[in-house]
């Protein structure tokens, strides 16, 4: 049976979001959508593709730094003056993953033998559930280029 969940702001001792938990009887269908998503994704998207998205993510979160900010205090209690600049530095980490991903993707060559072309190939095995602590910054989501 499924529970309401509250978030209360440290802040003001007030409810920001009430939810609807999901239930072991939800995930199922919540599995199945995401592998069905994932398939059909990865063959749909090349890295150039969702490289693309993963840049665009980041422009809209830079720019929506301070109200960002704004809503990390609220929930977390974290100083307004440190907020906007975690949203900054994350934007960052995501720019940097974005910017090295081409060659940490790329294939890796094997050893050479005659008559043989060998090669290791990162490729995309499936949906990844990441449960973020309290306290994570907004990004670490982006090492998921590969997905």
């Amino acid at each position: 049976m499924a529970s309401t969940i509250t978030t209360i702001s440290p802040v003001s001792g007030s409810p920001i979001i009430t939810r609807q938990s999901v239930t072991e009887s939800h995930f199922p269908a919540i599995l199945a959508t995401a592998q069905k998503a994932f398939s059909t994704f990865r063959h749909t998207h090349p890295l150039a593709a969702r490289q693309e998205i993963v840049k665009k993510a980041l422009q809209v979160l830079g720019s929506r730094a301070d109200e960002l900010g704004k809503e990390i205090t609220e929930q977390m209690g974290r100083p307004i003056a440190y907020t906007p600049k975690e949203v900054a530095t994350a934007v960052k980490r995501g720019e940097y993953l974005l910017k090295v991903s081409d060659e940490a993707l790329k294939d890796t060559p094997g050893e050479a033998e005659e008559g043989f072309r060998r090669w290791i190939r990162k490729e995309p095995l499936g949906v990844v559930l990441v449960i973020f602590a309290w306290n994570v910054s907004l990004l670490w989501g982006l090492v998921g280029l590969t997905g």
